[in-house]
This record gives structure tokens, C-alpha cells and sequence, in this order.
């Protein structure tokens, strides 16, 4: 994740306004994802049989006082090309 309260999941999510950011994600299902370039976000599971989700994730929140993502808004005025490649470049370094 990004910023330095890890609040962006993607370098994908990044290059977005801070309001189409996701608002919230799940951590500890820490499988890379090559295209946005971070976390995937895992797949839910099947609640067990004592209710419980059978898998654990962190809920990450970015209502809560000191979990925002906001401000940081180089790129998100990149045409939807311009943002593709950038990200293309920075896979390379």
C-alpha cells in the first residue's frame, strides 16, 4: 500500500482523486497485483460455521481519524493513457 499510512492499496488507485479512492480495503492478503501495481484485494469467504469469516483481513478504513487518503494529487489529471503508461515506466524501475 501508499502514503505513509499505507491508505492506497494500488500505485493504480494512487493516480486517482483522493474521492474515487477506495474508501476501504482489506490488508494481510499480501498477493501482488502486476497490472494496478500492489495488494489484491482478496476474494470473501464463506462465513464458518461459528459465524466467524473462515479467513481473517484487516478492514482498512480511510474514514477513521489518521487512515485518510487524501491530497497527493500528482497524476490525477493524466488522461487514462497518459496514467497506463506512466505506470508502465515506473514497473521498470
Amino acid at each position: 500500500p501508499y502514503l505513509h499510512n499505507g491508505s492506497v492499496p494500488t500505485l493504480r488507485d494512487l493516480l486517482n482523486p483522493p474521492n474515487e479512492r477506495p474508501q476501504t480495503f482489506h490488508r494481510g492478503y499480501d498477493i501482488y497485483d502486476p497490472v494496478k501495481v500492489g495488494f489484491q484485494e482478496p476474494t470473501p469467504r464463506p462465513i464458518g460455521p461459528d459465524g466467524v469469516m473462515e479467513q481473517r483481513y484487516f478492514l482498512y478504513d480511510t474514514q477513521r481519524k489518521g487512515d485518510g487518503n487524501g491530497g497527493h494529487l500528482y497524476g490525477t489529471t493524466l488522461s487514462p493513457e497518459e496514467k497506463e503508461q506512466l505506470l508502465e515506466y515506473l514497473k521498470t524501475l
